[in-house]
């Protein structure tokens, strides 16, 4: 995993190199990606145009860290912030920047050998031989990469991460590969779309060739139309009739235990554990066997023996992350330490002080009281409950407590550039949720000492929500339109999730020299939950009420896993259930804080 940065010009002079303006406002966020290496190249691509590439490498892969940008015999320059995690490219104990680099040498067709990987990843990439600069994100869109034209001055930049001093940079949408042609003279472009384009495709093209001030070619798709599920969707009575005909429907921990004695329900639940638990085993297994330490130690070439916590999981206590914990036992050495990072915020000063008044008595609030949130509660909670099913494992249940004044130093110097060009209201709630938690300082559960992970490895739920039904609007949807509207409602969820969430969160979280990796996001998890039926994943009805009928899926697994409060919990936003964000905000505005 790494930043990756890419500044193309032509104003450059033969005895001089000029560093662009976009990489010294980009340069401090871009390196901290990648603590363990970083590398600047400078290329003359064509005789009129030149290439500043750099690499701040976060060694993930292989058994040795392989330096970016990286350069073949033939001339061709890779930027390659990604993991091959399954598909044909995919290898054991190999760097896959340079599996992936030979791959593409050895082919004429860039855009096939990238429909040939399975797994997150953002990329750059020259091809000598036709003067082509390819560039873009995975199918899904779980790695961030931005871009900047300016037509004035004839320069295209890419990077992983940009400041707020780079205006009118955008995120690329994950809708195909694009490609810039250096024979030409002035900066173009053009894109593979990954799917046949639809109506959204084109409103995104449409948005884009307005921004940037450059039409863009529309290319051969990529992949083969994949025929989507049919619409006119109406249950058969016997479809439903064991859910609808349950005797414990008042009782949610009952109900979940009955339907799992149905034969088809039990092996829908059992092909998703199947595929959940090879998405994080890869995801686990995948990575150096040091934590932020150790590796440096490692670099340095000692020899090191590392039994610190690798593995962190943003740890609310709801079901998607309770789910990713108890697997990811199974794959981590039975002698580390798992980390579970809890985030809560302090009460507002409003809050405070009606807290005061009401308790006027007490002549000190306490540091529990104060961080006292929804997620505190149901991250203790479950923690005890995973404790019992996994008594031998030792769970540093970390307890992430920022302070009022702590928020308002980092929202303004820190997150506010990871989160541009983003700028609403969620944005910046989830952001910083996201940010505090993935720095993962605080104290472990009752100790006072101070302790930062060393995990070098984030686990999260992104995506649970997406596929199995999770948000109150999809309820809304099925009892005002019915199966076929929440169908389509569920694919365009996985659709956007990239421009919603995904590049955010990558920024978000890397700044930490820290990777997230999504298992619920996994193509084949992704693949198997799509072609199941509507009421298959999740079942939003009023005979089942929130905390039963959404995510029903999952909340099947997760009782089949051991858990029994934990599978029941109800569905909570993260920016409440952490208690950063104001519910009286509208949430699409444009934030004032940032």
């Amino acid at each position: 995993m790494c930043g990756i940065f890419c500044s193309i010009s032509q104003n450059h002079k033969k005895d001089s190199i000029q560093i662009s303006r976009e990489w010294e406002a980009c340069k401090n966020l871009v390196i901290a990606r990648g603590p363990d290496r970083v590398i600047e190249k400078f290329e003359n691509l064509t005789p009129i145009w030149f290439g500043h590439f750099v690499a701040a490498v976060l060694w993930m892969q292989g058994l040795d860290l392989c330096e970016q940008p990286t350069i073949d015999s033939a001339g061709n320059i890779l930027l390659w912030n990604g993991d091959i995690f399954s598909g044909n490219l995919a290898q054991d104990n190999a760097c896959d920047t340079n599996v992936l680099l030979s791959a593409l040498q050895s082919s004429l067709n860039v855009s096939s050998v990238f429909q040939e990987i399975q797994g997150p990843y953002s990329f750059i990439y020259f091809q000598k031989s036709t003067n082509l600069l390819y560039f873009g994100r995975d199918i899904v869109g779980r790695h961030s990469l931005l871009l900047k034209v300016n037509t004035d001055e004839n320069t295209l930049t890419l990077t992983s991460v940009a400041s707020k001093e780079v205006n009118k940079i955008i995120e690329i949408p994950a809708i195909g590969i694009f490609v810039t042609n250096l024979d030409n003279s002035r900066v173009n472009l053009a894109c593979y779309p990954w799917k046949e384009p639809d109506l959204h495709f084109t409103d995104i093209i449409e948005s884009l060739e307005t921004h940037l001030g450059v039409d863009i070619d529309i290319k051969k798709t990529i992949l083969k139309s994949d025929a989507s599920t049919s619409l006119h969707l109406h249950p058969d009575i016997k479809d439903l009739d064991y859910m609808e005909n349950s005797p414990y429907l008042e009782n949610s921990y009952k109900t979940l235990g009955y339907l799992l004695e149905d034969t088809d329900i039990l092996e829908r639940v059992d092909r998703l554990l199947q595929l959940l638990y090879k998405a994080v085993e890869v995801r686990v297994r995948k990575q150096p066997r040091f934590c932020k330490t150790c590796i440096k130690l490692v670099l340095s070439k000692k020899d090191v023996a590392c039994d610190h916590s690798k593995i962190g999981i943003l740890f609310s206590g709801g079901l998607d992350s309770a789910i990713l914990t108890l697997i990811a036992d199974k794959y981590v050495s039975q002698y580390e330490p798992i980390d579970l990072i809890n985030v809560a915020f302090e009460k507002s000063v409003n809050a405070r002080s009606k807290s005061k008044k009401s308790n006027e008595n007490n002549e000190k609030e306490s540091t529990d009281d104060q961080y006292d949130v929804p997620d505190r509660k149901t991250g203790k909670q479950t923690f005890l409950e995973l404790s019992k099913i996994c008594p031998k494992r030792k769970w540093n249940f970390v307890e992430v407590n920022i302070s009022q004044a702590e928020l308002q130093k980092y929202r303004s110097s820190r997150i506010c550039n990871l989160l541009h060009p983003l700028c609403t209201i969620l944005d910046e709630s989830l952001g910083c949720a996201v940010w505090f938690a993935s720095r993962a300082k605080g104290t472990i559960h009752s100790s006072a000492n101070i302790y930062e992970s060393p995990c070098r490895l984030l686990l999260l739920g992104m995506g649970a929500d997406e596929l199995f039904g999770g948000y109150m609007r999809h309820r809304t949807t099925l009892r005002h339109k019915g199966w076929d509207a929440l169908t389509q409602e569920l694919n365009f969820e996985i659709a956007r999730i990239s421009e919603r969430n995904l590049g955010r969160d990558d920024r978000i979280v890397s700044d930490h020299g820290r990777q997230s990796r999504l298992p619920y996001l996994d193509e084949n998890v992704i693949e198997y939950v799509q072609r199941l039926k509507p009421w298959e994943r999740c079942y939003p009805t009023d005979k089942m009420p929130s905390g039963l009928g959404d995510k029903l899926l999952l909340r099947l697994a997760a009782y089949k896993l051991g858990f029994r409060n934990t599978a029941n919990f109800p569905k909570r936003a993260f920016q409440f259930g952490s208690r950063i964000a104001n519910g009286k905000e509208n949430a699409r505005d444009i934030s004032g804080r940032l």
